[in-house]
């Protein structure tokens, strides 16, 4: 209800257009869920009546399949029974005429069974291989696959049928012919089970074409479609796309299926570039899997008409609910105008009955301390309930961003949103404790609370849930975002003006909270306090990072002197960076840098408007891109890292040279100059330039320095403390010992003799 401006105005928060579009893409939304949702549905619903159609033809396959099996076990079984059989197979000493007659008994003639490719009998201890009326020996028979199988059977199981290739039977006798052509069958081994060894076999070989004729004979649409793979990846029953035997335990679609341990099931998958519908049926003797490959566009191809009815549908529900959209979003925003209309006439009513009177005097009272009656006066004209008697507490909330929130709202809509604010405060805070609120103006809400004399927490407790309780009401009516600063709790009401400025100086802490933070005045006096020392060290790291061209080491550095203020009063921020921009000054005239990367007011412009940041990761942010680019500016003034190179490399030499030759005499510039190869009048400059001291006095100071390290020693003289330190005169050395340390070489050493006892 608050978030209330005029609907007149260009961008308007409520209008005709926004409640109309916020309806249709609402309505646009639901249609297209829906209709995805019946696509999707019918979609999947003829896959499932594809699947559940193939699962059938193909459970049929294998009941055929399994019936013909076992028909030729049936066959096997009665050969096995044959006198004839079981002779050729058990003994090895038979006549000619004899084997002639006993093969023409168990002859492929005999067997009634369709579909019988050979027969063979195996006897092992005749070496010898029935076939056809004729007798082979073992080593030459065109079938060696099968006398393999037979002299190595690990993994021949009895009674099961192996797909396998074999030499055409009819060229049998030319055996020595390598283009004798091939036939697929699936052949049966009935043989004795209680030894390691066959010893004797009855082979049965049927051709794979009464399979495939069977399959096809079914539907001769969809049986070229159809395969049959054993447990292995190897097909044993093929079609135009896989060939007889091909291995296809690479292929993913088939090794899916063949991980599936359901009876039925299927799966979309694409071979080669098409999609298609697996279909499997497991087989309940075999360890095969009946496998159907059906074009997905099979499937849904009757999907287009759907689609294309489906769209029709959709436009015309998505027609008629752009009408209906129409017309209710014509009568919410009737609804929302007239309520909008009461709420101005409302704020209208109230400032002219003295609401801006009430604000004008509540701001007086913020800003000056007035006289009890006079007080007591205004009190019963704007119906102020304050006694004055109690005390009193002030809160101030501050809008978040509020440069942001002015260029959003133009200034007749800033008044209205303060009013719809003021009236939130009240509505949560009359039940509570006794109060009134104005507007201080810049972004300001003052909140004075006038609590009975109870306990301090209790009140702060109870504070702090109402604050809470305004932010969010605030931030879900009105879309603002507000920090607020608690003061302490006042004995009098002459105290507010006063606590009102420690509220707004509270609330530039927010800077290290970030927005809806809730601040205490108590707790910033205690910041105040506090001194801050700045970090010398920090600083001179920075400047060795931008000497070295190191851009990340940089950013962070500056953002660990930044974050380092935390815990201290905003002044300290301030501080910071105007230290920063000084010591930036002192350092570019240190080492002669360019100054035309260096921006001096940058950092103070960063300093003056600390206000007006809303955390300090911006200032933090502001600072890292000023020395960023001076760091961007150093590392491309390459003369200017080589000089600074050439300077440290010398100076390094300088100090070098010094420890190592500060006991000779004879120790000058001069010389140090010649060790280095430079003049000494260069060497003089550049030395005085990168310290800011003379090489002479540097010299004398470190020579002092060693000569109190020797005068510590009782037994080392002055005289040879001064001479075993460069010194050869002694009256020079006394007068250079005094000037550094503020005493004589003897009282010195008296000094240091009292300490050490």
């Amino acid at each position: 209800m608050f978030t209330i401006v005029r609907s007149k105005k260009k961008g308007a928060i409520l209008s005709h257009v926004n409640i109309f579009l916020s309806f249709l893409l609402i309505v646009l939304a639901a249609n297209i869920a829906l209709t995805t949702s019946m696509y999707v549905t019918a979609e999947r619903h003829s896959v499932n009546l594809a699947q559940s159609s193939t699962v059938e033809e193909l459970s049929q396959i294998s009941y055929s399949t399994n019936f013909m099996f076992e028909a030729a076990k049936l066959t096997l079984l009665q050969l096995y029974s044959n006198p004839a059989a079981l002779k050729l197979m058990n003994y090895d000493e038979l006549g000619q005429l004899e084997t002639s007659a006993l093969l023409r008994q168990v002859g492929v003639d005999n067997v009634m069974m369709p579909f019988v490719n050979s027969i063979y009998i195996y006897n092992k201890q005749a070496q010898k291989m029935y076939f056809d009326g004729k007798a082979f020996p073992v080593a030459t028979f065109p079938d060696q696959d099968m006398v393999t199988r037979l002299q190595e059977p690990v993994g021949l199981r009895n009674l099961q049928p192996i797909p396998r290739s074999i030499p055409s039977p009819d060229h049998y006798m030319n055996a020595l012919d390598e283009s004798i052509p091939s036939d697929n069958v699936y052949s049966f081994v009935l043989f004795d089970g209680s030894s390691n060894m066959i010893d004797n076999a009855i082979i049965l070989n049927v051709s794979q074409e009464w399979l495939a004729d069977t399959i096809e004979a079914m539907d001769p649409r969809t049986g070229k479609e159809t395969v049959i793979v054993d447990s292995g990846g190897t097909i044993t029953l093929g079609n135009e796309r896989y060939r007889y035997l091909d291995d296809l335990s690479g292929n993913s679609a088939v090794q899916d299926v063949l991980r599936q341990s359901e009876d039925t099931g299927y799966a979309v998958a694409a071979l080669g570039g098409e999609k298609f519908l697996v279909t499997y049926v497991s087989s309940p003797m075999l360890d095969w899997k009946y496998i159907r490959f059906t074009p997905y566009e099979a499937v849904s191809g009757k999907l287009k008409q759907l689609l294309l009815t489906t769209l029709v549908i959709f436009a015309l529900v998505t027609v008629l609910s752009v009408v209906a959209v129409l017309f209710n979003s014509r009568t919410v925003y009737g609804r929302f105008s007239r309520k909008i209309s009461e709420m101005e006439k409302k704020y209208d009513k109230e400032k002219h009955a003295g609401y801006e009177k009430k604000q004008q005097f509540l701001r007086m009272l913020t800003a000056r301390t007035m006289e009890d009656s006079v007080l007591v006066k205004r009190f019963a004209r704007y119906g102020i309930g304050f006694e004055l008697n109690r005390s009193f507490m002030t809160v101030v909330l501050k809008i978040d961003r509020y440069d942001e929130f002015c260029g959003k709202y133009a200034p007749e809509d800033r008044v209205l949103l303060s009013y719809g604010l003021i009236n939130i405060i009240g509505e949560l805070s009359v039940t509570r404790f006794t109060h009134e609120a104005v507007d201080l103006g810049g972004g300001f809400i003052g909140i004075l609370f006038n609590p009975d004399r109870s306990d301090y927490e209790e009140i702060t407790v109870k504070m702090e849930g109402l604050i809470k309780e305004i932010q969010d009401k605030s931030a879900h009516y009105l879309g603002l975002s507000l920090s607020a600063a608690l003061g302490d709790l006042l004995d009098e009401i002459a105290d507010v003006p006063g606590s009102i400025e420690q509220c707004k100086e509270a609330l530039q802490y927010k800077l290290y909270h970030g927005p809806r933070a809730v601040l205490y005045v108590s707790v910033v006096k205690e910041l105040k306090k506090r001194d801050y020392p700045f970090p010398e060290r920090s600083v001179a790291e920075l400047f060795e990072y931008l000497l070295a061209g190191s851009d990340d080491s940089v950013r962070t550095c500056c953002r660990s002197i930044i974050e380092g203020t935390r815990g201290y009063s905003v002044a300290s921020l301030q501080t910071t960076v105007l230290r920063l921009a000084i010591e930036m000054q002192d350092f570019v005239r240190k080492y002669e840098l360019p100054t035309d990367g260096f921006d001096y007011n940058r950092f103070i412009a960063i300093a003056n408007r600390i206000a007006a940041y809303e955390t300090v990761d911006e200032i933090a942010l502001d600072v890292q891109e000023q020395c960023a680019s001076i760091a961007a500016y150093l590392s491309s003034s390459r003369e200017t890292v080589r000089k600074y190179e050439r300077y440290s490399g010398i100076l390094d030499n300088v100090q070098q040279f010094l420890e190592r030759e500060y006991a000779n005499a004879n120790l000058s510039p001069e010389l140090i100059a010649d060790q280095l190869g430079i003049s000494a009048k260069y060497l003089r400059s550049l030395y005085k330039k990168a310290s800011g001291e003379s090489l002479g006095e540097t010299i004398n100071r470190y020579r002092i320095d060693r000569s109190k390290r020797l005068l510590e020693h009782p037994e080392i003289s002055v005289q040879e403390a001064a001479l075993r330190s460069g010194f050869t005169n002694i009256n020079y050395f006394y007068t250079l010992f005094k000037k550094y340390n503020g005493s004589t070489p003897n009282e010195f050493r008296n000094l240091r003799l009292a300490d050490s006892k």
